[in-house]
């Protein structure tokens, strides 16, 4: 930590430090490699929350409707994620996915019927979550690399800093099936990115809004993440006139209304009136289970603070343990005043407020899942702690205790993801709501990695595409090329820096 006398590393004007051809060659390397690893991953096995996404894509291309009436109990979109109202079914979801992949779909469609093919359900289903999930997902990369660059950090720790977070955590997982969490996370960084870009000016103040505002319809989840970059951006504009401040809320405010608005008319038009539909729930469990408190969620229970904590069922600290590091460099942030302060304040009120949210659910382990799934979106601010190793003032300990813990949670979560990010609940609805401190869980993850690391990869998952072996392999060649080669562009980026920090030496010497 820096004595009062000196001053940390300042964060710099959003686009200088990203003009560096190097720097620009390794944040392309970087998304580049995020994308092509997620592209040869295959997850036949859809389940029940993507086939509900997935229908009402069908459903509103294919045949012009709202309604799944078509799609929900007949295979391969089959699912009890869903809603039912007058006599017809609905998803249950929010509707951001669906409706990025609407237009993707629609493409598909013509250029079949134009060539009289029909590629099949697995093919559409692969096609739309590359387009809609995995290419959001490299460009959240980009993003988060490029925050950590922008508040001060070298461009080398920042790519591979963030590798750690991609890769060593649920992040890569979930951008290779079709779920909502890496788009949102995308458009919430690309919100604090345009919010932390000097000066705020009313059009920028609108990107914000609007960004954070599509984020939600991706996912009411992204609530919290949305409110901490609110925050955030509001504390770029506070020593402004009053008049500006509200102008610029104001906004922010109005576009991101547009996409609730948008959902609202689809609520509307559906249940007749602006609701969500879990309230129609098909599922008696579903539906008792998300009136209780708000959303389904009450006071944080005992028992899943323990799960979602340390133990390997669902324990975030377990499969991600770099995010006890997380709160090391949160609290030397905070102890450094300005932006950096906030950065860190933000970063551990984002952790807090998702883990408190998750313990808080009524089913807590959120079904079947390669972790605590309904935490993914605080990976919009929590990491950006970790700007404190990318600096070049980091003590040698503390990038060591990184260095390590993200490498052992790329060894956990780096598998299960190529697995199945959706791996079998492995317990009954009934034993995880009555699970005690001492309560022993059948812990699925744990044969997927003494399978993997075994090498007994025959019968690990579905195929679909190239051979199980071959998708894991190339998958983790890609991985490491890709990576070694951002690195090597990255390395090249800061040799000006090094540079010039020898000649100050010498030129202090002499």
């Amino acid at each position: 930590m820096p004595s009062p006398s000196e001053s940390p590393p300042q964060p710099q004007p959003a686009g200088e430090p990203l003009r560096d051809r190097g720097t620009r060659r390794a944040l392309w390397l970087l998304a580049a490699t995020v994308f092509l690893a997620s592209c040869l991953v295959t997850h036949p096995g859809t389940g029940w929350n993507v086939n509900t996404r997935l229908a009402l894509v069908f459903a509103v291309v294919d045949r012009g409707e709202l309604t799944i009436d078509a799609y929900h109990d007949t295979p391969p979109t089959t699912t009890q994620d869903k809603a039912v109202f007058e006599g017809h079914y609905y998803s249950d979801k929010v509707i951001g996915l669906a409706a990025l992949a609407v237009p993707v779909y629609g493409l598909i469609r013509v250029v079949e019927e134009a060539t009289g093919t029909s590629a099949g359900f697995q093919a559409h289903q692969y096609l739309l979550t590359r387009v809609a999930v995995s290419l959001p997902a490299a460009i959240a990369a980009v993003l988060l690399a490029s925050l950590l660059i922008v508040l001060g950090g070298r461009p080398r720790r920042a790519v591979l800093v963030t590798a750690g977070v991609v890769f060593g955590s649920m992040w890569f997982g979930y951008s290779t099936i079709f779920y909502p969490y890496l788009p949102g996370i995308a458009l919430c960084l690309g919100a604090l990115f345009v919010a932390l870009t000097k000066p705020l000016t009313l059009r920028r103040a609108v990107a914000v809004g609007g960004l954070l505002g599509t984020a939600l319809v991706f996912d009411f989840n992204f609530a919290i993440t949305v409110a901490i970059i609110a925050a955030l951006a509001v504390a770029e504009v506070w020593r402004r006139p009053p008049a500006a401040i509200a102008r610029l809320c104001g906004a922010a405010a109005a576009t991101a209304a547009v996409p609730l608005l948008a959902f609202a008319a689809y609520s509307t038009h559906i249940f007749g009136s602006p609701t969500i539909p879990y309230r129609y729930e098909e599922l008696d469990y579903f539906r008792e289970g998300m009136q209780q408190g708000v959303m389904g969620v009450t006071s944080p229970k005992p028992n899943a603070v323990w799960f979602l904590s340390v133990h390997p069922y669902r324990g975030i600290l377990f499969w991600s343990p770099w995010l006890v590091i997380v709160g090391i460099c949160a609290v030397r942030l905070i102890r450094s005043g300005g932006l950096s302060a906030r950065i860190g304040a933000a970063s551990l009120a984002a952790f807090v407020g998702y883990f408190l949210f998750n313990a808080g659910y009524y089913q807590w382990w959120a079904g079947g899942a390669m972790g605590p799934r309904l935490m993914v979106p605080m990976l919009a601010v929590v990491p950006l702690a970790l700007v404190v190793c990318c600096r070049p003032d980091c003590p040698r300990w503390l990038l060591r205790a990184l260095t390590i813990t993200m490498s052992v949670a790329v060894a956990l979560s780096l598998p299960l993801s190529l697995v199945d990010p959706q791996l079998a609940q492995g317990n009954t609805n009934e034993v995880l709501e009555g699970a005690r401190i001492g309560t022993s869980l059948h812990i699925g993850q744990f044969e997927v990695l003494h399978r993997f690391y075994t090498f007994d990869w025959a019968g690990l998952k579905p195929v679909w595409g190239p051979p199980v072996g071959v998708s894991f392999v190339l998958t983790l060649l890609v991985i490491a090329g890709g990576i070694a080669l951002a690195d090597r562009a990255a390395r090249t980026a800061e040799l000006p820096d090094v540079a010039q920090t020898s000649q100050s030496q010498v030129t202090a010497e002499s």
